[in-house]
């Protein structure tokens, strides 16, 4: 069976991030920021070594570009005297099987040289199709070997051998030898491939394609690690074809002087440099300027550049922008550590982008005669320029080519989009804005998610916050995925990045910021320009969205009549469609599953009276501000009873109770920083144990005074468990988080007699309750 040689290159990287085994958690390439895409401008030849931080694969549209001549193709061409058009080419020497290469063929070129009666050039077509199954290994399926010798190809290796003595022409002498060395290589014959190469090609001063593919074949059977590798170098240079194959043949872990001796040329050392270059994932730029600097004319030079580039891109604004680690984390300046620090994070921004200007100088330093596209040399000094922060300059190298690029529409994009980042950065504090030239990218570009966010944070980091999570919003709305972390997070976990527009304003906006959004949305949502339907599509149909987190910011405020005035803004559709009835439990939606006033979480009923009324966050609120007032109405005979629904209302608000959605939209918001800030309350219900107190101080009987203490010291236990207790080892945490709760003491001391029954007992909350009077 056959055996296919393929390479798989990995990067040998570090992730700051990864697949966890519970489910997704962004890095690599979901991370990664590019704005100066490969695609746009047509290293075809290149793009298998694009930067990533995936794998390499091979391209499987080709590593030529459409309409190119392969040099092949353009040899046989010049042999028959440019009377072949190309495509004839292909089809004859390419396409055609063994018993098609006769007279009466329809194909131009197998008619031109039968017509020219060049039965040699037609006899190395038929010996050339009828050796092509040999050109491949076999697994020998008992000894497992490799590759096997098989009698028949070795009979093809002297048969192309002897041909290649016998003809004069020293455009088929060539292709024999390397139909020979092919063989040879998949006949497992090393030495015979060593004897042909050197016979043949080893002092040639005619290096045409046919000579690189014969040494391919030298290359992967050398033994010394740098003569492999400067070999690997020169294919890598002049066979495209072959680039993919032999990358890895050249090692990056040797001293590359080691390789440099091997060449004789200026040309040769110029394409070790570059494929040095190109298999380093961190700083290349002086082996880039040792290709320039030896050979100005590599065709390499603008790939390395647009390579460093990306990575330069990576480097700045995946952490800029994100906040994420690079995708490919080096050790540029120092080890990297697992906790986030914004001060290292910018710290090292600034360091690239002192090494991003001095790649600026050296494209600076490239005279453009020199180089086979001066346009992308342009594009890539304005890229350059956008990274180093020189805006106005960028604007002013962009104004000078955009007329150059009006037939070339990817380029021309690609810098408008540049235009678009360079303008909104360029705004003073407090002054940005979208401008309509920023707008028309924007709508042009509205798919390209990267691009959107970018202009969004840039925004927001100039103080126009509106306009930034109207821009998340449009990034939701296209059903993309973009996420990033905060400035302020120090926990790792899988839950401490942002992935949607809500999400993020939930936790980052204050109520000013969405007091803004909400008027914006208001006045503006129903516009009916291009730009604004895009900008608004999502977002208009969530004000009432909006209007449920600006009242639940205020319900973390404990300021419950300003809560109560927003949640009134709300729908009566959006409190059923996100919040339901009572009874109403969905596991994918925020719903209530118990009145918090009446019911405690894994606690049985213990109340009778109870008020039933439809839940949702108005009605919650609105009847805890009714508790609050009857509570410290000093007139009211049940002033013990209120506070003590108010109380379990504030303990079902806490992550441990049945009403947390009044101030989270999910407890894994927890996860991403900077906290609510009304975390600590969240975590430990100090309010609930104020009013617990209060209903104890107004309790008339002893047995309710018992049970508002028992409950008062369950909120003191959940303080207690929320202790860093990591370092712990004993036997009985349980235990000693119990013992250390002061309330409980308080309670075995003043009520020994009940102690026992309110800690141990099934029902003794209710029968204490039913004390109260």
């Amino acid at each position: 069976m056959k055996n296919l040689h393929v390479f798989t290159l990995l990067f040998v990287t570090s992730f700051s991030a990864s697949v966890s085994a519970c489910g997704y958690y962004p890095y690599g390439e979901d991370i990664r920021f590019c704005f100066t895409h490969p695609t746009n401008f047509g290293y075809r030849g290149f793009s298998e070594f694009n930067y990533t931080s995936w794998n390499f694969y091979p391209n499987t549209e080709g590593v030529y570009n459409d309409n190119e001549v392969q040099p092949n193709t353009k040899i046989w061409f010049d042999y028959c005297k440019s009377q072949v058009a190309i495509d004839a080419i292909l089809e004859g020497v390419y396409q055609l099987n063994l018993d098609e290469i006769n007279p009466k063929s329809t194909n131009k070129l197998l008619q031109y040289l039968y017509q020219i009666k060049d039965n040699e050039a037609i006899n190395y077509l038929k010996f050339a199709k009828s050796v092509e199954i040999y050109n491949q290994q076999y697994t020998d399926p008992w000894e497992r070997n490799e590759s096997i010798s098989i009698p028949d190809r070795a009979k093809a290796i002297e048969e192309a051998i002897d041909f290649s003595r016998k003809t004069n022409v020293d455009f088929l002498k060539k292709r024999y030898i390397f139909q020979a060395i092919r063989l040879a290589y998949y006949n497992g014959e090393s030495e015979k491939i060593v004897k042909l190469f050197d016979t043949t090609f080893l002092n040639s001063t005619n290096k045409d394609i046919i000579y690189y593919w014969s040494l391919y074949f030298r290359t992967i059977i050398e033994k010394d690690a740098a003569l492999q590798s400067f070999y690997a170098a020169q294919v890598f240079a002049n066979a495209p074809d072959k680039r993919f194959a032999v990358f890895y043949d050249f090692n990056n872990q040797i001293d590359i002087n080691l390789i440099l001796k091997n060449g004789k040329t200026n040309v040769e050392l110029s394409n070790v440099y570059s494929l040095a270059a190109i298999r380093k994932f961190d700083k290349v730029l002086p082996y880039i300027q040792k290709v320039y600097a030896l050979n100005p004319e590599n065709e390499s030079i603008s790939f390395l550049l647009l390579r460093e580039i990306n990575k330069i891109e990576d480097w700045i604004f995946t952490p800029y922008f994100t906040f994420y680690e690079p995708s490919i984390v080096v050790d540029r300046y120092e080890n990297y550590p697992q906790d986030f620090s914004l001060a290292t994070s910018n710290k090292r921004i600034t360091l690239d982008r002192r090494y991003a200007h001095a790649v600026l100088k050296f494209v600076n330093s490239v005279a453009e005669e020199k180089v086979k596209k001066p346009l992308d040399f342009k594009i890539f000094k304005i890229q350059l320029l956008f990274a180093t922060e020189k805006y106005k300059e960028a604007l002013n190298q962009i104004a000078a080519i955009e007329e150059s690029l009006k037939d070339n529409e990817l380029l021309a994009n690609q810098v408008q989009i540049t235009k678009a980042l360079c303008i909104t950065a360029k705004h003073s504090s407090g002054n940005a804005i979208i401008t309509p030239e920023v707008a028309a990218v924007l709508l042009k570009n509205k798919s390209d998610s990267q691009f959107v966010f970018a202009i969004a944070r840039l925004l927001e980091m100039k103080g126009n916050t509106t306009d930034a999570a109207l821009l998340f919003s449009a990034i939701d709305k296209n059903e993309d995925y973009m996420t990033w972390k905060s400035s302020k997070n120090k926990t790792q976990s899988y839950g401490d990045y942002f992935y949607n527009y809500f999400q993020y304003i939930d936790v980052i906006y204050t109520t000013q910021q969405v007091k803004d959004l909400i008027a914006d949305v208001e006045v503006n949502g129903n516009k009916k320009d291009s730009f604004s339907i895009w900008k608004y599509a999502l977002i208009k149909n969530e004000i009432s969205r909006l209007y449920d987190l600006l009242g639940t910011q205020y319900i973390r405020k404990n300021e419950l009549k300003t809560a109560l005035f927003y949640f009134e803004k709300v729908t009566d559709k959006h409190w059923e469609s996100y919040y339901g009835l009572w009874h109403r439990q969905d596991n994918n939606g925020n719903y209530f599953d118990e009145n918090p006033f009446y019911t405690l979480k894994y606690t049985p009923d213990f109340i009778d009276d109870k008020e039933n009324f439809i839940l949702n966050k108005k009605t919650v609120t609105a009847k805890l501000i009714q508790y609050l007032e009857k509570a410290q109405d000093k007139k009211e005979p049940n002033r013990d009873l209120y506070y003590f629904l108010v109380a379990n209302c504030y303990y079902n608000m806490t992550i441990n109770g049945n009403a947390w959605m009044m101030r989270r939209y999910g407890v894994s918001a927890n996860d991403v920083e900077p906290y609510h800030e009304d975390e600590n309350e969240f975590r430990n219900g100090d309010l609930a144990k104020k009013y617990y107190e209060l209903a104890n101080k107004n309790a008339k009987t002893v047995k309710f005074k018992a049970l508002c203490l028992r409950l008062t010291g369950k909120m003191d236990g959940t303080r207690i468990a929320n202790l860093d207790w990591s370092g712990y080892k004993g036997d009985s945490l349980q235990d000693v988080i119990f013992e250390k709760n002061n309330f409980y003491k308080k309670l075995q001391k003043a009520y020994p007699d009940n102690y026992d029954d309110l800690i141990y007992g099934c029902s003794a909350f209710e029968d204490y309750f039913k004390a109260r009077r």
